[in-house]
């Protein structure tokens, strides 16, 4: 209360519920020490109902009667904000709150919306302070990655055997909220997880409109409930593992209790018998799912894969390989990896695994040429460029520069990104703003037109100019020390830097023809990500972010990691052994 949140994320309610089918129903629970239900009278007013005892959670009406019809619950929200704002306790029974959204959404399923910023510090399923920076890079660090204890799991299949699909917004001022063990809730019913940091009534103006844009698309997009996915395979292929919050095997109908149109799921496949060249071998994809309008739909997907001969096959494979896709399922992977190894093994594995694709190329396609060249596939040939920028990524990278509640933050978006986002995700890209065109635009025949992109390297940052680097989940606005006085004002609306806070600056449109392009490219690459809204960080030399700015500047070399020409040679090397 204290940062603004409830209220921010009650007037972004206010704004947004109206806007849902007027079908819908819905209910607003908060909890301090106790859980607090609201019901709005039909000749108006409200009346909040208390439950003190958090061990042994009942509701204090059927669902029914709290589950509230739009047209209804919609006059009273006000009133209710007024109700809810007025605690003072510091105490927060989350374990409690949510047993009791459990019981108010099991007879339906649905939707739960949790808005946290305590540590929850009563009640059942309390958490503790474990973020003690000395495990960072030893053994014991892979336990900040992982729940406190199971009953978060455990509530977590519950709600997902009733249908229940959760997304948590999390709000933090650098402090330790433990999504660990909060995020098993997302992970497990297919929701998304937001981690709004630096939340601070002084810099309010910046994450309340980040939260809005997020919270109206998590209730607007198009949304599947109560589904179930099954894959099948021609004969000589089967289904591996389904990796999605967590790996999952194969051979089992996968329920999904519930699928948006941001989010992605990946597969894998293992042959295991002889295919017919003649025929296609056939992969096939089943949901079965219940729109918002309450029809129940069978979507299907079929792909249809030519099959080569082993003599040709693996050159076909090679050449026909999507660069993007494998990234994406090599970062899924690791990010469920990191659940059971520590990063440095993780780091090791995704490397030998890119060891291996590379060497079978080589030994079978690339045999007769010299021993001393490094020969790539011409689809994978950035194959080495984008492992080397996972190995370093805020994923895996070692340090205690990325706290667990960020790692963790990353690993729940890696488990749900779709192909389109995860390029960036891996390997940034980086564009130069006072070389723009004209025809930068957010939409053009259906997709944004973007200028090129430079590699990054510091060597490729010019000290009197301005670029913008978009790494899937925010953007950075870096300025050399040398940029010019006109495009701070056209831009930033300032004359200069000097004295400056970089954190309070935002980069809002003004009527100038360098502004206009600028916004224009933001606008463009934030098209790219309707699952959330990429804020924009202004630096400078020696920002307290600039550290986290450089450490995506990949293609140098980095404490004890490698720059790309040496990853290059240690790759081939490595091949070389092979051989």
């Amino acid at each position: 209360m204290s940062a603004g949140v409830l209220q921010a994320v009650l007037g972004s309610l206010v704004s947004i519920l109206p806007t849902l089918p007027p079908h819908t129903r819905f209910a607003l629970v908060t909890f301090d020490d106790s859980i607090h239900f609201y019901e709005a009278g039909n000749g108006g007013g409200v009346r909040q109902l208390v439950v003190a005892d958090t061990d042994e959670v009942c509701l204090p009406l059927p669902p029914e009667a709290l589950l509230q019809p739009l047209v209804q619950g919609l006059p009273a929200l006000d009133e209710i904000i007024g109700v809810c704002c007025t605690t003072t306790k510091n105490h927060a029974a989350l374990g409690a709150a949510l047993e009791a959204c459990h019981l108010l959404l099991e007879p339906t399923g649905g939707r739960l919306l949790l808005f946290q910023h305590t540590l929850p510090s009563s009640g059942p399923m309390k958490l503790v302070q474990r973020d003690d920076v000395r495990q960072y890079g030893t053994d014991k660090e892979k336990a900040l990655l992982l729940p406190l204890d199971d009953t978060w799991g455990k509530l977590a299949a519950k709600m997902a055997a009733a249908h229940i699909c959760c997304s948590t917004f999390h709000f933090t001022s650098d402090h330790f909220v433990d999504l660990a063990s909060q995020g098993m809730l997302v992970r497990v019913t297919g929701g998304q997880l937001y981690l709004h940091t630096n939340c601070v009534p002084e810099h309010r103006d910046e994450w309340s409109i980040k939260l809005q844009a997020e919270l109206a698309r998590n209730l607007m997009r198009t949304f599947g409930f109560e589904g179930v996915m099954r894959f099948r395979c021609s004969k000589g292929l089967r289904v591996d593992e389904y990796l999605m919050g967590s790996a999952k095997p194969g051979d089992l109908d996968v329920g999904v209790a519930g699928i948006d149109a941001d989010s992605a799921f990946g597969v894998t496949f293992k042959y295991d018998d002889k295919l017919d060249e003649a025929q296609l071998a056939c992969v096939q994809c089943a949901l079965l799912y219940t729109t918002a309008f309450g029809e129940r739909r069978i979507r299907v997907l079929t792909l249809g894969v030519k099959v080569a001969s082993s003599s040709s096959g693996v050159a076909s494979l090679y050449r026909y390989a999507d660069l993007d896709a494998l990234t994406n399922i090599l970062m899924r992977q690791v990010a469920l990896a990191t659940a059971k190894q520590t990063l440095h093994q993780v780091r090791e594995a995704v490397v030998s695994a890119t060891v291996s694709i590379l060497y079978t190329y080589r030994k079978m396609c690339a045999s007769t040429t010299s021993a001393g060249q490094l020969i790539l596939p011409e689809s994978l040939k950035l194959l080495p460029l984008y492992v080397l920028s996972l190995t370093k990524h805020a994923l895996l990278r070692a340090g205690t520069d990325v706290r667990a509640d960020e790692r963790v933050a990353l690993i729940a978006m890696a488990c749900r990104m779709p192909v389109a986002s995860s390029a960036a995700f891996v390997y940034p890209r980086l564009f130069a703003l006072d070389a723009l065109e004209d025809d930068v635009a957010p939409y053009a025949s259906g997709a944004p037109t973007l200028p090129p992109t430079l590699p990054l390297s510091v060597e490729k940052l010019d000290s009197d100019g301005a670029f913008l680097l978009d790494d899937s989940v925010s953007l950075f606005l870096w300025l050399g020390r040398g940029v010019t006085q006109d495009f701070l004002e056209a831009v930033l609306q300032v004359s200069s830097m000097d004295g400056v806070d970089c954190s309070r600056l935002r980069l809002y449109p003004a009527d100038n023809s360098l502004s206009i392009r600028v916004n224009r490219l933001v606008n463009a690459v934030r098209s790219q990500r309707p699952h959330l809204l990429q804020s924009v960080r202004v630096l400078v030399a020696k920002d307290p972010l600039e550290g986290r700015f450089l450490s995506k500047l990949t293609d140098d070399r980095a404490q004890a990691s490698m720059s790309y020409v040496e990853f290059l040679c240690h790759i081939h090397r490595q091949i070389q052994n092979k051989v």
